[in-house]
Parts: structure tokens; sequence; C-alpha cells
């Protein structure tokens, strides 16, 4: 008797790769930025997206990007809500977000060479960070990725510009575990011309005492 192929179907394979696409850029893309990502025609990307709007895991906006839609929004809150360190870090970053006025964030290892933003909090300024949440970007040359390799300053903070998005500096600083082991990362992120000379001095001392705030959380014994 055949064997059923484990195989994903090119159908849901694309579905896959395209619902991927929107959850990696949740500030929309249009439909040739996605047809691009997933190596498929104009016609197809659409004929996909089209499907996933019936479904919620796409929308539409009337500029013409492609954001996620409630069902993938609804996904990514159930998921949020019952990760743990997420959830133990957020009233933290909504202090330093409030504190600094800046778009603060928790990211975590994705893999070798990328970080996912799993917590965030908006910053107060009318003009602020659009929001990473979900988003993979990558470790090595980034602010993120040094503190989680444990690369920092003398302070325990590490400081990019222009790393992910030109015009935007990121400070980060690690967050250690119970063996003290770099776990995660918090990170301020926010447009170049505010994030320099004493604002950013005050900026790095806040997020060096508030790393360690979420350290603690987690178990981290240290000073």
């Amino acid at each position: 008797m055949p064997q059923e192929s484990t195989t994903p179907t090119r159908a849901t394979d694309r579905g896959l790769r395209l619902v991927t696409a929107v959850a990696d850029h949740p500030e929309g893309l249009a439909l040739a930025q996605l047809a691009r990502l997933v190596d498929l025609s104009a016609s197809t990307t659409l004929r996909q997206l089209r499907a996933l709007q019936i479904s919620g895991f796409a929308a539409h906006q009337p500029d013409g990007q492609w954001v996620p839609g409630a069902e993938l929004l609804r996904i990514a809150r159930s998921l949020s809500a019952t990760a743990t360190l997420p959830r133990l870090a957020q009233a933290t970053l909504d202090e330093l977000s409030r504190l600094t006025g800046e778009s603060a964030y928790l990211a975590e290892v994705a893999d070798a060479s990328t970080a996912v933003y799993v917590a965030a909090s908006s910053g107060t300024h009318a003009i602020r960070h659009v929001s990473w949440l979900g988003q993979r970007v990558p470790r090595r040359g980034t602010a993120v990725g040094s503190a989680l390799a444990g690369r920092t300053d003398p302070d325990g903070v590490a400081v990019r510009g222009d790393a992910v998005e030109p015009d935007v500096t990121a400070a980060s600083a690690p967050v250690r575990g119970p063996t003290d082991r770099v776990v995660a990362a918090v990170s301020v992120v926010g447009p170049t011309t505010r994030m320099g000379g004493s604002r950013l001095i005050h900026i790095r001392k806040l997020l060096s005492q508030h790393s360690a705030e979420v350290s603690r959380l987690v178990g981290w014994g240290g000073s």
C-alpha cells in the first residue's frame, strides 16, 4: 500500500511562506515586495494573499500595503501571553519606554544568525520607532546581537546606529538567567537624532538598570 507523502503541497507551502513574510513585516509590504520575498509571480502572490485575507491572516491597507490580519494578530497575542519571559518583562518595558520616551523591546535568539522581538512597549513621542514586535533582525553587527552574545561596553550596554534601519539607533543590554547565561536582551530604539549626547548617556543608565531588573525576575542572582 503506497505511503502518503509527508511533503507539503505546493499550495500549502506557498501559503505558509506568505504568512511568514507578512508576519515578519508588521509595518506592511507591497504586493511586489512580497512576491520577491517568496519567489512567486505577482499574480500567484495576489491569489494567495486574497485567500489569507479571507481567513484573517492578512489585511490589505488603503495605501496598498499588506499587513498581518486579525486572526494572525490574535494568534500572536495568544502565544505572547503564554510565554513566560515576555510576560514577566512587559511591565519593565513599559516603565523603560515611559522614562525614555522611546520604544522598548525584549529580544530572544531565533537562530544562529537572527534574533526575534518577543515583547514591546511603544514610545511616547509623536515621531517614534515603528514596532518591531515579532520581527526578526540580524545578530551580526547589531546592538541586540552584541547584547545577546554578551559583548557590551563596560556599562553593560551595546549601541549601534543604522544597523537595521537608516537613521535609527538601538541600545541593548543582556538579560541573564539563574546560571548567569544570557537568555534575552532589552533594547531601546529611536531616531538617531534623539539617541545621542547626554540623552544617550541617560538612556544607557536606565537600560542597564531595567535589564538587570528583568534578569532578577527570571532568577538571576547578580547585582
